[in-house]
């Protein structure tokens, strides 16, 4: 199950600039939990806006821990959305 968590988190990385309007189409669908879309946002916003981190703001290396949290609770939430749903949009994991 971690192998399959990694090559996911390496593909989204990968696929940073077609993830993100992936991700935006997820959030739209309605046949996706409410809850599972709350605690993506609500996580990921919230530790984006919040002003302590976990790595102080050094140059680089202090926007890796907010880059780190985005794509952990990006890969928690496509985890969480069905298979069917996921081939639709054209995702093969």
């Amino acid at each position: 199950m971690a192998r399959i968590s990694i090559k996911r988190s390496f593909k989204l990385l990968w696929n940073l600039p077609k993830s993100i309007p992936f991700g935006i189409k997820l959030l739209k669908d309605e046949r996706i939990a409410f809850s599972n879309k709350a605690i993506f946002l609500s996580i990921t916003l919230g530790y984006l806006i919040f002003p302590y981190d976990l790595i102080f703001d050094i140059p680089f290396v202090g926007r890796f821990d907010d880059f780190a949290v985005f794509m952990f609770m990006f890969n928690w939430f496509v985890n969480r959305v069905p298979k069917h749903i996921l081939k639709e949009y054209g995702w093969n994991s």
